[in-house]
């Protein structure tokens, strides 16, 4: 006997081909209704721009009261052992985001950022070579330095000349965002950040995830950058017409940054400005050849920007070496806290719709609250693998209106697991599209996200800058989808 979607029913379950026995019937608990009520209440939140941090506290503890039956003592450990559970998953990329922010911070006193970038300086000679430099330039950059960092040197060193040879400010803010971040972010193929992040959420395996983000990321890239190129037309011809009229008064700000005397930097500088890429080229080589992934990965990116922080610190510092490599240490971790540190919580929040549950709780047979939901929808209607591509991926956008990519990962994929498990689809492609599209809003499409550091460096208007990505980025997400349900 087979229900609606398909699914082969054998003595009260549904059996799926390639996943686990799907109960007949799903009982909902009192802990599900209250965990979908504060989902719902935290969309409100993100939907009127509130903070959504102190809601997700409170849901993570009335639910975790609910699964112990109203037991406060056990509520309240039980809301503290979900939010250790977030963070103990997630130290390892909070540890590469402040390793990463205390070697740039070094190299932006050494002088070396802007050596690096000087080459890609002397090409942008008009508007199509500046779009294309700039392109390679900043994801390059933005997957060795994490994107913030490299769209705010970019921003300062690369956008005022390639504004100045004729690109409209709003297309350079629209490709730091789209490509520093969109791309470089959703992929991470340098750290592997993302992926890990991606399968501590899903316990999926790291490889696994990042093999099938590949394709789904290609075709979401390719999508939007098309997008991209059709807008930049249309805005560089407008920007073209504005100068040929006398309107060049916004161009100021740019000019006196193109012509700025760059800062005298040391012999050695120099030298590291060499060594540096050189070191990161063969990191890459090692994960090629040793097969490193996930962890192993990050750990050797992460030993490689501490290294280049302690040598660059000694030798630029000298005396003052003890104190400035420790406020450069301070501040990366000020930074990495100070992004992750909500992110932790909602996390915890999130944690208890999969398999994480069973840690925190105690208890090896309970099942995820997000896979309860997921069974009971996939026992009240018929599901496909493109319809829960597209869920996962409204889910995940939605979510990410908070301006945070990551804490939008992982309810899209939660819900990924727990609607692609029953009909046996291949759960990683799914999850990925999540993650694809939790990172891409974030990055382009939130005006108090992200784009408010690209508006700020590119001097334009965030909101500008997300009204004129939405349709290039909704197109990518879109044929992600499509993709992800040929693929799963």
């Amino acid at each position: 006997m087979k229900n609606e979607s398909g699914r082969k029913k054998e003595d009260g379950f549904y059996v799926c081909k390639g996943a686990n026995i799907m109960p007949d019937h799903v009982n909902l608990s009192i802990a599900d209704w209250v965990y979908l009520a504060f989902i719902v209440i935290i969309f409100v939140c993100l939907a009127t721009r509130r903070d959504a941090l102190l809601p997700t506290l409170a849901g993570l503890f009335l639910t975790s009261l609910a699964l112990k039956g109203g037991n406060l003592l056990e509520g309240v450990l039980v809301t503290y052992k979900a939010i250790l559970a977030a963070g103990t998953d997630l130290l390892n990329i909070i540890l590469i985001v402040a390793a990463i922010t205390t070697m740039t911070g070094i190299m932006a006193d050494m002088g070396t950022d802007r050596i690096m970038v000087a080459p890609a300086k002397k090409m942008l000679r008009n508007p199509v070579m500046s779009f294309v430099v700039l392109t390679i330039v900043t994801l390059l950059l933005s997957w060795v330095l994490r994107a913030t960092p490299a769209v705010v040197l970019l921003g300062a060193l690369l956008v005022p000349a390639a504004v100045v040879k004729g690109m409209s400010p709003l297309v350079a803010g629209m490709l730091l965002s789209i490509v520093g971040k969109g791309m470089a972010l959703s992929s991470d193929f340098l750290s592997q950040g993302t992926p890990a992040f991606t399968a501590k959420v899903t316990k999926l395996p790291v490889a696994e995830v990042f093999a099938a983000s590949v394709p789904i990321w290609a075709t979401v890239s390719i999508v939007t950058m098309i997008g991209l190129c059709l807008v930049s037309r249309k805005l560089t011809r407008a920007e073209k017409e504005k100068r040929e009229a006398g309107d060049v008064a916004h161009l100021e700000a740019y000019k006196e940054a193109h012509e700025a005397e760059t800062a005298k930097v040391t012999p050695f500088a120099k030298w590291m400005a060499v060594v540096i890429p050189l070191a990161f080229t063969c990191d890459i080589y090692a994960m090629v050849k040793w097969k490193l992934s996930g962890n192993d990965a990050m750990a050797l990116m992460g030993g490689t920007f501490y290294i280049i922080s302690f040598i660059c610190g000694i030798i630029h510092y000298r005396k003052k070496a003890f104190d400035e490599v420790l406020e450069k240490a301070r501040t990366g971790w000020i930074f990495a806290v100070k992004v992750f540190g909500p992110i932790v919580i909602i996390s915890g929040f999130f944690w208890l719709g999969g398999d994480t549950l069973k840690g925190i709780v105690g208890d090896p047979k309970i099942q995820g609250l997000a896979f309860d939901w997921g069974y009971f929808i996939a026992e009240q209607m018929p599901i496909n693998k493109f319809m829960i591509a597209l869920l996962a991926t409204v889910t995940s956008a939605f979510a990410a209106f908070d301006g945070s990519g990551y804490a939008a990962i992982p309810i899209g994929a939660s819900i990924a697991m727990a609607l692609g498990k029953p009909i046996g689809a291949n759960l990683a492609y799914l999850v990925v599209m999540a993650q694809m599209s939790a990172i891409w809003v974030g990055a382009t499409l939130v005006p108090w996200g992200f784009l408010a550091v690209t508006g700020s460096v590119t001097k334009v208007d965030p909101q500008d800058l997300a009204r004129k990505s939405f349709i290039p980025v909704a197109a990518g997400l879109l044929a992600g989808v499509i993709v992800t349900s040929l693929l799963a």
